[in-house]
């Protein structure tokens, strides 16, 4: 019989997601530092020291992307609490870039997680892959498995024996031995805390989910006993390290020093999140990973409304998340969206309804306490600094319960902007740790955006617009801004904004969105924001010579909006005719795609030539690596293609073309019939339902391909 869902289950998950987000972000900028080190810095690491180390609050991370990206494996599969171990490897190929997406890629036997990426590619499944018997001990037993396990706990609220059964597949991709029993401990615990509030009996719960004479179960006991003696965490800190310590175990980052630190945190701050990030990252050692996982239980178990309790850690970041993956419709996302994605597939896992989607299926809607979908004031000029607070707040909807308050104060010279970012930029490398932030915009030509707001009480007169702001062909970096219509506020009055997305967004991206208020005199106020949607169907066309900044890299600086799984892009050779993009793959099949699981019934057509490949054509419906649609160009023959962990052909012809010889290609989806033309001739047709949505592109397979005249609508 199914247990009946938690009342408040969405909300756990989102005090759960933050907890993790905000834990990465406050421990990143001294990941790796010493104890002392931080003491003798700070004293007690008690904030965000993202400035005074020089280094964005926002960044991409593999705690977040992997934690958020994994846990997808229940859905992909559609078998969820079934899903078989040998899928979470393969939900792996399906997101990851190799060098470009989720992981530290640190090389063979250096980092774990390349590492096991390099034997899943060569065929190897999982859990042989992540296992000691192939990789040793000291590999195996490294951090991923707990930093990457929290969902896991997430979408099985109150089932800690069904989040362990998860975190050991899960885990055992790419991790063994003890690295396994730490992560089954975390998603345990994390899955007992909906029920459960009190540290120790979630501390038991987590003890009794894994061996009793496991090295991570001795430290567990050992830990809590020091600390009922100490009463100083900073004296069990040094039992710590004399015995759990980095210098009894090998690689980079062994998982039993910093769980033991985890443990630790969890028993001196069992109530109180603030002092746990506190404590976790004073402690040193992975601060990001550990605070992280400490961040998560905490947020779950203490809940939403007690998370900035004693520190604003949410407003600075706005909720905004930075997600890579090989599937970029997420990339530039937010904590609530992810959160509602996470609690859709335990409500599934859970065998309970799903709730109606709020304020009619709005793409950014507030109805969660402190939730801003990525909203922030835009502070980097003197004319836009200062003039703008945002809050999310209870009323002030038509549809719902909650809004997003905008207060401003503007005037001559003193404009009010707020946005929220539309695309994590394709080149974007973190300078300090090298995660790169790969993605495809969010919002595309032949869409409108609409807000729907209401003004508060007003002082003086100001009037509100939409805004886009794309990047710019001269600099390569965000700056053109397209505006709506002014609309003059009234107080009491509701108003409504629309902008359509410019045609020049589809060679350079929507960067973001934002709601910019003016004044020719001075004026206070607010308006809430009730909901943010946008409609219609994207319509992009790339011009014949791509863009290219002189000296820059194609595949890492000219490519904006598209995600590129290839090792060679170039123009035209000396004996083309016409300009014709080449792309190619040294080895393996490649990818070049845009687009979103927005996009649904699409069309994608361009000229296409075969200069040295063994095979290349259009993709639609792409939600990643080894899930998509696909019209190709064998040396034989004409294919449609379904992409699905390996390939099944849906419909061929014989054909066959010259090498360096243009040929039309044209892919239409439209329900479940997929339609291919081939120099305006209808070729092939088949009915597929495996997949509803997703981008398109091209596909490449050992060797180049050309093409020109490429257009999607």
């Amino acid at each position: 019989m199914t247990a009946p869902a938690i009342r408040n289950y969405e909300e756990q998950v989102y005090a759960g997601v933050l907890g993790k987000v905000i834990g990465v972000y406050m421990g990143r900028p001294f990941e790796g530092w010493s104890k002392d080190a931080l003491e003798k810095r700070w004293g007690r690491v008690d904030r965000y020291v993202h400035e005074e180390q020089n280094v964005p609050l926002v960044v991409s991370d593999d705690d977040i992307s992997g934690t958020l990206t994994f846990v997808r494996a229940l859905e992909d599969s559609g078998l969820y609490a079934d899903t078989p171990a040998a899928f979470f490897g393969k939900t792996w190929m399906n997101y990851l870039i190799e060098k470009q997406t989720v992981l530290w890629w640190g090389g063979m036997g250096h980092s774990t997680e390349h590492t096991v990426y390099l034997r899943l590619k060569h065929g190897i499944p999982s859990p042989r892959s992540g296992s000691i018997e192939l990789n040793g001990r000291t590999v195996a037993e490294q951090i991923g498995a707990q930093i990457f396990i929290d969902a896991f706990g997430l979408v099985a609220p109150g089932r800690p024996e069904l989040a362990a059964a998860l975190a050991r597949k899960a885990a055992g991709v790419s991790h063994d031995g003890e690295a396994v029993h730490a992560a089954v401990m975390v998603a345990g615990m994390i899955s007992a805390a909906f029920v459960e509030k009190d540290m120790d009996k979630l501390l038991d719960i987590g003890v009794s989910l894994i061996p009793a004479g496991s090295l991570v179960a001795r430290l567990h006991r050992d830990i809590r006993a020091w600390a009922r003696q100490d009463k100083d965490w900073r004296k069990t800190y040094d039992r710590i390290a004399e015995k759990y310590g980095y210098n009894r175990y090998g690689g980079n980052c062994h998982v039993i020093p910093n769980h033991a630190i985890m443990v630790m945190a969890w028993v001196y701050a069992p109530d109180d999140f603030h002092e746990a990030q506190v404590l976790i990252n004073t402690a040193g050692w992975d601060t990001d990973c550990n605070a992280a996982n400490v961040g998560s239980l905490m947020g779950v178990k203490v809940g939403l409304a007690r998370i900035n309790e004693k520190y604003d850690f949410q407003t600075p970041f706005g909720d905004r998340i930075l997600l890579p993956t090989a599937d970029g419709s997420r990339a530039a996302t937010d904590a609530l969206l992810e959160a509602r994605h996470i609690a859709r597939i335990g409500r599934r896992l859970m065998g309970w309804p799903q709730p109606a989607a709020p304020k009619a299926g709005a793409w950014h809607h507030f109805e969660m306490p402190q939730a801003q979908h990525g909203w922030l004031s835009e502070n980097g000029t003197f004319e836009t600094r200062g003039h703008a607070t945002v809050t999310n707040v209870h009323g002030h909807s038509a549809l719902g319960r909650r809004s997003l308050q905008i207060a401003f104060s503007v005037g001559p010279g003193r404009r009010a902007r707020i946005s929220t970012p539309l695309y994590a930029r394709h080149d974007h490398k973190d300078p300090n740790w090298g995660y790169f932030v790969t993605g495809t915009p969010r919002l595309y030509p032949g869409q409108t955006v609409t807000v729907e707001a209401v003004a508060g009480t007003l002082s003086g007169s100001a009037e509100a617009r939409l805004f886009i702001r794309r990047f710019d062909s001269e600099s390569w970096f965000p700056g053109p801004m397209s505006r709506s219509p002014a609309v003059k506020l009234a107080s009491g009055k509701p108003l409504k904004l629309t902008l359509a997305v410019p045609a020049e967004a589809a060679v350079w991206p929507a960067e973001s969105l934002g709601i910019e208020l003016s004044s020719g005199a001075p004026a206070t106020g607010a308006i809430f924001v009730d909901r943010v949607s946008f409609a219609g169907k994207p319509s992009l066309v790339l011009p014949e010579t791509l863009p290219r900044r002189p000296g820059g890299d194609w595949l890492r600086v000219n490519v904006l909006g598209w995600i590129a799984d290839a090792d060679l892009m170039r123009g035209k050779f000396s004996d083309d005719r016409e300009e014709v993009t080449h792309i190619g793959k040294n080895e393996g099949r490649g990818i070049f795609v845009t687009g979103n699981r927005d996009w649904r019934d699409t069309i994608i057509e361009a000229r296409v030539k075969i200069h040295l490949a063994d095979r290349g054509g259009l993709i639609v419906r792409y939600q990643g690596l080894e899930r998509y649609l696909a019209l190709v160009k064998t040396r034989e023959a004409l294919q449609l293609v379904r992409r699905c962990y390996g390939d099944t052909v849906l419909a061929e012809i014989p054909f066959r073309w010259e090498l360096d010889e243009l040929h039309a290609l044209k892919l239409a989806c439209q329900g479940d019939r997929i339609t291919a033309w081939c120099d305006g001739k209808k070729v092939l047709t088949a009915r597929d339902d495996t997949f509803a949505n997703g981008g398109a592109g091209l596909v490449f397979e050992n060797g180049i391909i050309g093409f020109r005249e490429l257009r999607i609508g």
